[in-house]
């Protein structure tokens, strides 16, 4: 869970610090407290569970600029530790998209589309005749055919565990 604390400690958002406190309420809700009401336990012990699923999640887009904030805060261990788990944990696995959402953003944002070439004017006569005015209709797209030039390598699958990790200590600059 180093990973997500990275996230927490460069955040400046005041619930970065209710990580621990739902934590204990999320195994203990009566901690601190009476329980009058038997759903009040369950209410507690399910928010908590909640937020110390997805403050994570709330920190990391509290941030400007979440690459940069990150880049040389986390290491690789952290990153193959958070990768595995995200194969196993729904909202690890967000996360991660999250991230990935962001990395594919950023290096998009350079990318400027290719030039299309001038296109010829036709020149229509209205009232043509004959066999051969429907001739070349369908044929001939060959020559007009044009490649789409995707600004960024297409995202990496994230269920290629090494691929992800790769990409992530790449993008992090993690040692």
């Amino acid at each position: 869970m180093s990973f997500e604390l990275q996230i927490l400690s460069v955040s400046k958002i005041k619930e970065r610090n209710l990580l621990k406190p739902a934590n204990i309420a999320m195994n203990k809700p009566d901690t601190g407290v009476e329980i009058k009401n038997k759903s009040a336990y369950y209410v507690i012990r399910d928010c908590a569970t909640i937020a110390n699923d997805y403050i994570p999640h709330k920190c990391y887009s509290s941030l400007n600029d979440p690459i940069g904030s990150l880049t040389g805060q986390v290491t690789r261990d952290d990153i193959v530790d958070f990768v595995a788990r995200a194969a196993a944990i729904e909202h690890t696995q967000q996360l991660l998209s999250i991230i990935f959402t962001d990395i594919y953003k950023r290096e998009a944002s350079d990318w400027t589309p290719p030039e299309l070439p001038e296109t010829e004017e036709l020149e229509i006569d209205a009232d043509a005749d004959g066999d051969e005015i429907y001739g070349e209709y369908g044929y001939g797209d060959e020559d007009q055919e044009q490649t789409l030039v995707m600004p960024v390598d297409p995202p990496i699958d994230l269920g290629d565990h090494d691929a992800v990790v790769h990409k992530l200590v790449e993008t992090f600059q993690a040692k």
